[in-house]
């Protein structure tokens, strides 16, 4: 019985020894476990915090047997793994190349991989769509002939795709601008070049002028008298006084010394009106021709205006007057105004005086006039309303009154709330046909397709037709505007247009065509007759084209226009254009563009393309006169080029 109990004792002791040397073994096997856990996380922390503080190295090769970059659970990006896409033929969406190195993580580098990504992805998509249908198209043997035929036909109609940049000329590889990827950087460079070409760089050479005018400028508390210099010294340093806010009581009493014929300044706000009263009423009897003030503000009142009538009539010789913002001048200032002035006063432009209404209308029927009660009749040359609030009754009595307005070249109603078509058929009924040369009506959303006929009526002489931002014209009525029609006079030969911020459909490539063809030569029955607009070859035209200009300024901002447009504009004004505005013109390519300048002459200065992102280098760095200067690209500095850029 005691031996039995002895030998149970003995068994369970060796079964406690066993199971502690179990369990030593096992906690030994658990520490090494861990501590190859905390090893490998400790590892993968170090690699991680080593790329994350310098971005910029590469990283070092580390022994790691399972905490390599593709086993590692940690990533800069919100995906797990690296959202790279392989760049060779082949690759896998989500495939990370081992040579590569991470790129900076934060939401823009996230946001820019995403992009990268669906683009590869559906570059594919495409590439084996079109595969998959040209394997199950049915094949001709003499298709890529006609093909071939095709492609010549449209190279003769569109010249511009055969235009080449120059980059592609010269070799990309040799072109300075293709280094590196920063576009930051190009667009610094690229813009600073611009302005160095057209001399207002910072790293330019100022001309003697501007070094005199600074000079000047500088030193102008000293500067008792300019003496006998040309007006547009006067005007060059009272912008200049007003940039760096020099522009005071003292500096107006030198720029309006005894002698000048032309008072023009650009900001008046700390000029007080006893002090303008003084200036011209000494002005005014030696000669005074014209007064220019812009921001007037309270420098021009009824006290200026009480100034000049109390000056004998013989002595006022004041042939132009322009005043914007003149807050203190209302209506009964106004039309005395021109009661004292009308025997000479031919120029009136007014911008943004509240105070002016119908008496000021009045005034200008009854002194302009033909039976005007006077020695002398004046003409009434030029007049310029903007953004004044003047009533339907005051603008139709211009017209409708009396005939003062029968010798207008000028006429300008711009942002007038109660202009219409009724306004302006009676107005332009009182001029006549062959006096016009210049019309402005942006921006009185009243004005309809009605509004071309009477301008085509009345407008056989116009060289500047300014239509900015009426949203009810139709591409039917300015296609008609500018085509030869029976009974009707012939379309406007125009040196400006200005059709931006119209209708987008309405503004189309064969307005454009049709307006460049008209100013380009008058008779046009021929041209049109013999070929449509929509078959003719711009390269044939030009032999077409003889003793005429062309446009100068056009303005097609919003427009929809391809570069069909581009091409006629090179043909029908390639001796005459200086400025293009094609702003938010989608349609408009590189090579349109590039073939534009390649065959206009150098007089062309400036191109606005603010909101093409579809231009990119190979136009900006590749037209024709890219090195030569004197060719202005505005609106390109902060857009980014390439299908992948952020707009």
């Amino acid at each position: 019985m005691s031996s039995s109990r002895r030998s149970n004792r003995n068994t369970a002791a060796a079964a406690a020894a066993a199971e502690a040397d179990n369990s030593v073994d096992n906690d030994t096997d658990n520490n090494s476990r861990l501590q190859a856990i905390r090893n490998r996380s400790r590892a993968v922390a170090e690699r991680e915090a080593s790329r994350l503080a310098r971005p910029d190295q590469p990283l070092a090769s580390l022994t790691l047997g399972h905490a390599s970059k593709m086993k590692s659970a940690v990533s800069s990006t919100p995906f797990g793994q690296l959202m790279k896409s392989a760049k060779g033929a082949g690759g896998n969406i989500g495939t990370t190349n081992n040579n590569e190195a991470q790129e900076w993580c934060g939401p823009f580098s996230v946001a820019r991989q995403m992009i990268a990504a669906r683009e590869d992805a559906r570059r594919l998509r495409l590439q084996q769509t079109e595969e998959g249908e040209s394997e199950n198209k049915e094949h001709h043997p003499l298709d890529h002939v006609m093909e071939e035929a095709k492609l010549e036909q449209e190279r003769r109609e569109n010249p511009s795709m055969n235009w080449v940049s120059r980059r592609h000329r010269k070799g990309s590889c040799n072109d300075t601008t293709n280094i590196g990827t920063n576009y930051y950087a190009k667009r610094r460079k690229r813009f600073h070049q611009q302005q160095k070409l057209i001399g207002i760089g910072g790293n330019s050479v100022p001309s003697l002028f501007q070094l005199c005018i600074n000079y000047l400028v500088d030193n102008f508390d000293h500067v008792d008298s300019l003496g006998l210099v040309d007006h547009s010294i006067r005007v060059a340093l009272c912008e200049r006084l007003v940039a760096q806010g020099k522009m005071n009581g003292a500096a107006f009493d030198v720029l309006a010394e005894e002698g000048v014929e032309t008072l023009e300044l650009v900001d008046c706000a700390q000029v007080t009106q006893d002090q303008f009263c003084d200036a011209i009423k000494v002005l005014l009897p030696m000669g005074l021709r014209a007064i220019l003030l812009k921001h007037c503000g309270r420098c021009f009142g009824g006290q200026a205006v009480k100034t000049i009538e109390e000056t004998k009539a013989d002595e006022i010789q004041l042939f132009a007057l322009s005043l914007g913002g003149a807050y203190l001048l209302n209506d009964d200032d106004m039309s005395r105004l021109i009661r004292a002035a009308s025997r000479t006063l031919t120029s009136i432009d007014l911008t943004a005086c509240p105070l002016i209404g119908h008496k000021f209308c009045n005034a200008i029927g009854e002194h302009y006039s033909s039976s005007s009660v006077g020695d002398v009749t004046n003409y009434l040359l030029e007049l310029s309303l903007e953004d004044i609030p003047l009533k339907k009754e005051a603008l139709l009595s211009l017209g409708a009154a009396s005939d003062a307005l029968r010798n207008l070249k000028s006429l300008k109603l711009k942002a007038i709330e109660a202009v219409d078509d009724e306004v302006v058929a009676i107005i332009l009924n009182s001029i006549d046909e062959s006096s016009l040369e210049g019309i402005d009506l942006s921006c009185n959303a009243q004005l309809t397709d009605d509004v071309l006929s009477s301008i085509r009526r009345h407008g056989t002489n116009l060289r500047s037709l300014q239509l900015s931002g009426l949203r009810n014209l139709s591409a039917i009525a300015l296609e008609a505007f500018f085509t030869p029609i029976d009974d009707m006079p012939s379309p406007p030969m125009l040196r400006k247009l200005d059709l931006s911020n119209c209708s987008q459909d309405e503004i189309t490539d064969a307005v454009v065509m049709l307006a460049a063809k008209a100013s380009s030569f008058r008779s046009l029955a021929d041209a049109i007759n013999n070929e449509t607009s929509s078959s003719v070859n711009p390269e044939n035209l030009v032999s077409e084209i003889t003793n005429s200009l062309g446009l100068v300024h056009v303005n097609v901002s919003g427009a929809c226009l391809s570069d069909k447009s581009m091409e006629m504009l090179a043909a029908t004004c390639k001796s005459s254009l200086e400025e293009l505005d094609i702003g938010f013109c989608a349609g408009v390519s590189d090579k349109g563009l590039g073939y534009l300048v390649s065959k206009v002459g150098r007089q062309l200065s400036k191109i606005h393309v603010w909101g093409c992102a579809q231009i990119t280098e190979e136009f900006l760095d590749g037209h024709d006169r890219v090195d030569e200067g004197g060719l202005e690209i505005v609106g390109v500095w902060m857009k980014k080029s390439g299908g992948r850029s952020l707009r």
